[in-house]
């Protein structure tokens, strides 16, 4: 599933390739991803408007199109864009695809169809009634550790409730935990003094260097856990076996070794 480093690395994306076109039309081939608004709506609002900024907070991204309209995406499980040139093909699960006047077009593409394409006007009302948190890399440490110490429960579990820190998703969570070296599982109420600070940099860190490397698995450290995660994995520190549980509701991967658990 697309988390915070993917978004961002598609806001940039998009950024980069979509920005100031004019849109000309737009295909809808498969509606299910609409939320709240139809094929026809969509065409008519977005046509002859241009895509002018965006915004991303958690895994959601928002684009404006002129004035208070916004755009918001969701990727779901396994949503991405394409920027597609004159004749170029477009995605077999391209499920919307947005027609500009110099002849491209963007592409939602999404194999599973659980992500989510919507128009709203207010991107903050839309925040607080959804009641995401602030945005895992424009939360301060104190509001950090003002979270950890309100919460009870396995500190996995925090990083992934989104009402809570918005952005980070599975496979990140294991990450941050196993370079804070931290037992997953770990309560909130037996951290240390020191630990919130430890695994706030851990958070920061992998997060930020996973959209430097633009998310691409290959490129990432052979250090991170990411690139062992598995059966049959093994520690990318000590070489041990790694182990995996349910915390959180979610698969767990992590060394027993080298994230104690107290």
């Amino acid at each position: 599933m697309p988390e915070l480093p993917e978004v961002e690395t598609l806001k940039r994306y998009l950024d980069s390739t979509s920005l100031d076109r004019r849109i000309t039309g737009l295909e809808v081939r498969d509606a299910y991803v609409l939320k709240r608004v139809s094929a026809l709506e969509l065409a008519r609002r977005l046509k002859g408007r241009r895509f002018e900024n965006s915004h991303r907070h958690g895994k959601h991204l928002f684009v404006r199109a002129g004035g208070e309209l916004w755009l918001r995406l969701h990727f779901g499980m396994t949503g991405s864009l394409e920027y597609l040139k004159h004749d170029e093909v477009s995605p077999k699960a391209a499920r919307v695809i947005f027609r500009f006047a110099n002849k491209c077009r963007l592409a939602f593409d999404d194999q599973r169809k659980f992500g989510e394409i919507e128009l709203i006007e207010d991107v903050d009302e839309f925040l607080r009634t959804r009641g995401l948190g602030p945005d895992a890399l424009e939360i301060s440490l104190s509001q950090f550790k003002a979270i950890l110490g309100k919460h009870r429960g396995a500190v996995k579990a925090i990083l992934l409730n989104q009402q809570l820190i918005a952005g980070i998703g599975n496979l990140y969570a294991d990450e941050i935990l196993f370079r804070a070296r931290m037992h997953p599982a770990t309560e909130a109420a037996r951290l240390s003094d020191k630990d919130p600070a430890r695994l706030f940099r851990a958070m920061r860190y992998v997060l930020e260097k996973a959209i430097a490397l633009k998310t691409d698995f290959n490129r990432l450290p052979k250090s991170w856990l990411l690139t062992h995660r598995g059966k049959r994995g093994r520690c990318p520190r000590c070489g041990r076996a790694l182990k995996s549980a349910t915390i959180g509701g979610r698969n767990s991967w992590f060394c027993v070794h080298c994230q104690k658990r107290r």
